[in-house]
């Protein structure tokens, strides 16, 4: 889960490419100062802005992602079908549910996680493995984890890349603003 950092959110996600991520909702000297701590590779910022505002926040040796953008739902979700020879499992752990969509073959082809805080939900995370794209997962994948919110009032959000920005528009949901990542090189 989320906890308060230099003015922004940090979250452990411990994952093999990702020691842990700070979220800002702007652009803000917390953010200067936690970048000027950071030494190592596998930690992210992000920032609810342009990658320019990013940028101008950080010292050398950072690197700036392709852009994304931080979306929310319009409208509900409708429930989406699992497509023939796939199976998705689901595990949860407190707030944090985990769904992974198996290929017949055994093979990895989508997962993704969503958070419920007391304020959000949280979608983070959905990918669709290539060769599996196009096949409707990705809309079963947010199905499948929408199905363990708690609390149907809360907001629903994402941070979307601009090839999954057109997937999510056409399911309903709206871009609130640009959203920039950074991480450090060695």
């Amino acid at each position: 889960m989320p906890v308060p950092d230099y003015g922004g959110l940090r979250v452990d996600t411990n994952a093999n490419d990702e020691v842990a991520r700070w979220i800002f909702p702007k652009a803000m000297p917390g953010l200067a100062r936690l970048a000027q701590t950071i030494e190592r590779p596998g930690y992210l910022v992000e920032l609810c802005g342009s990658a320019g505002e990013l940028a101008a926040l950080l010292p050398g040796k950072w690197t700036i992602h392709p852009p994304g953008y931080f979306m929310k739902a319009a409208r509900e979700h409708a429930v989406a079908r699992m497509t023939a020879g796939y199976t998705i499992t689901v595990k949860r752990s407190g707030a944090v549910t985990r769904a992974q969509i198996f290929c017949d073959t055994g093979a990895l082809a989508a997962e993704g996680y969503a958070a419920e805080t007391a304020d959000v939900f949280i979608f983070d995370r959905i990918v669709t493995q290539p060769a599996h794209r196009r096949k409707g997962l990705a809309r079963a994948l947010l199905s499948e984890l929408h199905a363990y919110r708690q609390d149907d009032r809360k907001t629903q959000v994402l941070v979307a890349t601009e090839a999954g920005r057109a997937l999510y528009a056409a399911l309903g949901w709206q871009t609130i603003s640009p959203y920039s990542t950074a991480s450090r090189q060695p």
